[in-house]
């Protein structure tokens, strides 16, 4: 019975390990926020950087399987180069190593107060408690998302020391168990043995943890590792190979470049290591291997690998493109960003959906200035050209919205929920907008039909409109895509004085018809397009204060509240804008 509470403390233990890495994980990249996605855009052709940004990256989220998810969505979006790929993945595999060097802190064996005070027994309940204070006292997120850190620091250290106890037992109690690990490996089933476990949980650094929890009873010998850790490091590549399933041929290359790193890398060390011992023999071959002997050697591994094999960068792009064959018929998916492989890293999926929506938002401005020619000019040349547009944003709308609706359901930082929301209802007022152009364009072609047009009066009052609809969209756009405050303030009064511009065209336009100085149809056509280039500035208006509310600086909260405080008071900035348009749309 004892045997059987041992093996549920042993499984409990990896539990508590493998959900304390997570959190880990989930707390660092929520304190690097927007970072994140900032430093994964410096990728340059310089691959020692791009080592580099591997290796910072994978530090913070813990996970080279992430990481190398994640370039395989760039290389399918097309952000990314397999030669910009390649450097990433191979800094990715260092930077993994880091989780194996903070398990082996249990290694320090005490003895005076400040080495009891540092070893993990005594700081992982300290952990926990101060993890818990941040998150459940602090209000800054900052502070609370260091909190998780942490507390995942803490939960993976007692996960780790449930383990290590729980095998000490189970090796004692079937000696013939621990007696498998003391003794020599063949080569290929431990490197089978270390592939198979790494790809079933997914991680390699949870494995590597799995190995020096055994390495803790002191029964596992260096040539029973040496493989195994091989294997494991060859594991890590599943996850990447299944994800890209239904990519791009380049993002599957990428894949493949990931394996062909860590096969040739274990061929290469393996012949050393098996060489030297097969013909002088290797002193510590039989010894006990502890949890930082592991670390060192998984590092060694990773780092010389990367040595030996960063100046045949190109040869490893070539054996990828020479394994992956170009198929006929693939075509770019404008939708790649929007990737759920992206979703092992919120901050940067949220980004990608950033990336997506000025996409998005170009394409109805282009619609507002295509459907202006059609309305003054005549201009029916690129009516197909619009008709696709207006697809096109019907489709950005049903991608974003699945997509930052799955994003809505991870683990986000309250700065990151805030923004998600926020850019969903930008996202249904872009379509929107969508939808009043394809309205104008319906009274363009209604006019043009009619064989009727505006008086000389009208026209006029019709281009001051439709420039200032034009001027407001763009900057909407604008201030989206840099993120610009300053400027998705100037749109509230902008589209003030489109409202006033509305009512005084209408007005007039009134007079005409009632002194028959112009035709019904014409008429008719007038009205339908001034309202609905009033309701693009509605939009265009949602859209800026959604914009301001995605930055906590600006304290903009409610809508309705803010709008109503700027048009009852009119503060200093907000008075003067308003009347510069004013005075540059007056009719």
């Amino acid at each position: 019975m004892e045997i059987v509470v041992q093996f549920i403390k042993l499984f409990g233990g990896l539990g508590m390990f493998l959900y304390g890495m997570s959190i880990m994980g989930t707390g660092l990249e929520k304190a690097a926020g927007n970072k994140l996605q900032s430093i994964m855009e410096k990728v340059t052709g310089n691959l020692f950087k791009s080592v580099l940004l591997g290796l910072v990256v994978t530090s913070l989220i813990q996970s080279s399987s992430a990481t190398t998810v994640m370039v395989v969505g760039f290389v399918n979006a097309g952000i990314l180069t397999l030669y910009q790929a390649v450097g990433i993945i191979m800094g990715a595999n260092i930077g993994t190593t880091v989780t194996a060097w903070i398990i082996s802190l249990n290694d320090i064996s005490g003895g005076t107060w400040f080495l009891d005070l540092v070893k993990p027994t005594t700081l992982a309940p300290v952990a926990l408690i101060a993890g818990a204070v941040l998150v459940m006292f602090c209000k800054s997120p900052r502070k609370k998302n260091i909190g998780e850190l942490v507390m995942g620091f803490g939960i993976l250290f007692i996960g780790m020391d449930y383990m290590s106890e729980s095998m000490e037992v189970v090796f004692d109690k079937v000696p013939a168990l621990g007696n498998l690990f003391a003794k020599e490996f063949n080569p290929f089933a431990g490197v089978l043995v270390g592939t198979v476990v790494t790809a079933v949980i997914q991680s390699s650094s949870a494995s590597v943890g799995m190995l020096q929890a055994i390495a803790s009873t002191g029964v596992l010998s260096f040539s029973a590792a040496f493989p195994i850790i091989m294997g494991q490091n060859i594991g890590t590549c599943v996850t990447a190979m299944l994800s890209c399933i239904g990519t791009s041929i380049n993002a599957r290359r990428t894949a493949m470049m990931h394996l062909y790193f860590n096969v040739i890398g274990t061929i290469l060390f393996m012949g050393a290591f098996y060489g030297v011992q097969h013909l002088i023999g290797i002193p510590f071959w039989n010894d006990s291997m502890s949890a930082t002997e592991i670390s060192i050697f998984h590092s060694c591994f990773n780092v010389i690998t990367t040595i030996i094999l960063l100046p045949f960068a190109k040869g490893l792009v070539f054996l990828a493109t020479k394994s992956v064959k170009e198929t006929a018929g693939e075509t770019h998916n404008r939708f790649a960003l929007l990737d759920s492989r992206f979703h092992v890293t919120p901050a940067i999926a949220i980004a990608n959906a950033k990336k997506t929506m000025i996409e998005m938002g170009m394409v109805a401005h282009e619609n507002v200035v295509l459907c202006q020619a059609m309305l003054t000019s005549g201009d029916m040349s690129r009516l197909l050209d619009f008709e696709k547009n207006e697809e096109l944003l019907d489709e950005y709308e049903i991608r974003l919205t699945d997509s930052l609706t799955e994003i809505s359901e991870l683990s986000l930082s309250e700065e990151e929920s805030v923004r998600v929301s926020s850019y969903l209802r930008m996202v249904t007022n872009i379509e929107r907008i969508g939808d009043y152009c394809d309205n104008i364009r319906e009274d363009a072609i209604r006019l043009s039909d009619a064989k009727a047009e505006f008086t000389t009066r009208g026209k006029e009052e019709m281009a001051i409109l439709l420039a200032a609809i034009e001027e407001i969209t763009l900057m909407t756009v604008e201030a989206f895509k840099d993120c610009d405050m300053d400027k998705a303030r100037r749109i509230e009064p902008l589209e003030e004085v489109i409202d006033g511009l509305q009512e005084n065209l209408e007005s007039a336009h009134m007079s005409r018809l009632k002194n028959k100085e112009c035709s019904v149809e014409a008429g008719v056509v007038f009205l339908g397009v001034i309202s609905n280039a009033e309701r693009i500035a509605d939009h265009c208006s949602n859209i800026g204060v959604a914009i301001l509310q995605t930055r906590p600086e600006t304290g903009v909260s409610n809508r309705h509240a803010y709008l109503r405080e700027l048009h009852a008071t009119m503060p200093g900035g907000y008075k003067e804008i308003y009347e510069q348009y004013q005075e540059k749309y007056a009719v």
